[in-house]
């Protein structure tokens, strides 16, 4: 019996050792996509919402808007599966500084960080139709970026939202 917990407490400090400093772990952050309706027609207004959440406390980048270098990408593909050009402006916030003030933002458990877009469906959809939207995020900076603050950065992948389907009537 000692020799077993002698044992695990070795294993156990080995596995400590080996890990990367700062490491996040894998599946820590989720990206959600929500739209304001399921079914739409081409002239009408629609909200397009994101939520990053994570069980665990993660720190990511507050810049939250679509494309450019924030890394957030709108994906949206028509019933055939064949991806979609839509009219979603992408921004370019200017880099954060390297101490982090006022650039970042922790999510954990029921606190989450996200926005809404407001659209008009014709900007997203090029006809009627049933069309799917997923939501990646591209980390755009470094995990240790910010010196002495760890975010979801590079090092931790691409993450996506889980597709959601949207109806477009004329």
């Amino acid at each position: 019996m000692k020799a077993a917990a002698l044992f695990l407490l070795l294993s156990s400090i080995a596995l400590a050792q080996a890990a990367p400093p700062g490491k996040i772990p894998s599946g820590a952050l989720t990206i959600q996509l929500r739209a304001s309706s399921a079914r739409v027609k081409m002239n009408d207004e629609m909200k397009v919402s994101v939520f990053f959440r994570s069980p665990g406390t993660v720190t990511i980048w507050n810049a939250l808007w679509w494309g450019g270098s924030t890394g957030l990408e709108l994906e949206i593909f028509d019933s055939s599966g064949r991806q979609q050009k839509h009219a979603v402006a992408p921004s370019e916030p200017i880099p954060p500084d390297l101490t982090g003030k006022d650039a970042l933002i922790s999510v954990r458990g029921n606190v989450f960080a996200g926005f809404d877009s407001q659209f008009i469906a014709r900007e997203l959809f090029t006809s009627p139709g049933r069309y799917t939207m997923k939501c990646l995020y591209t980390p755009p900076l470094p995990r240790e970026y910010f010196g002495g603050r760890t975010i979801w950065g590079r090092e931790d992948g691409q993450i996506e939202s889980k597709p959601i389907s949207i109806f477009v009537d004329k």
